[in-house]
């Protein structure tokens, strides 16, 4: 029996990692504390979309962070950043999400929020993140997003 097909929107998600804290917004539909991010527009590659979100969301230019790039030596052919991984989240009344998940660091700008989405905006270092005010799902991947940052280098 074949399953219906289901509707998946692309989106990208960045934890900003500085001095050893990242940046975690309050999201007022959904409720919950979330690193910045959203969906891809028409033609817009998954890193494109992440740098574009972070500085609507935040007001930082970042850099993502990665072990090593890949580059290609083939004409037409480019090796693209790559996600530190990728999840499938359950949106309650939306399309499931294809989320790439990146690990970034601020390089320029200032921190502003937008408040037509965002009701708060909060640092958390390793200890804050054990507070139950952050999903299990976001406590665990930020915390690896902040160890990771110590030896990463941004593309």
């Amino acid at each position: 029996m074949l399953r219906p097909a289901r509707r998946r929107h692309l989106v990208a998600t960045g934890y900003i990692v500085r001095d050893g804290k990242t940046l975690l917004l309050w999201h007022k539909k959904l409720g919950m504390w979330l690193p910045p991010g959203g969906h891809l527009d028409t033609d817009e590659l998954p890193h494109e979309a992440l740098l574009r979100e972070i500085k609507e969301e935040t007001g930082y230019e970042a850099a993502i962070l990665a072990p090593r790039r890949l580059r290609s030596k083939s004409p037409g052919v480019s090796f693209l950043p790559a996600p530190f991984h990728i999840q499938l989240e359950e949106i309650p009344s939306h399309p499931q999400h294809l989320d790439l998940i990146y690990v970034c660091r601020p390089i320029n700008g200032r921190l502003k929020i937008s408040p037509r989405e965002h009701g708060d905006r909060r640092w958390h270092d390793l200890e804050d993140l054990k507070g139950s005010h952050v999903r299990q799902e976001v406590r665990v991947t930020a915390s690896l997003a902040i160890r990771l940052a110590k030896s990463w280098a941004p593309l």
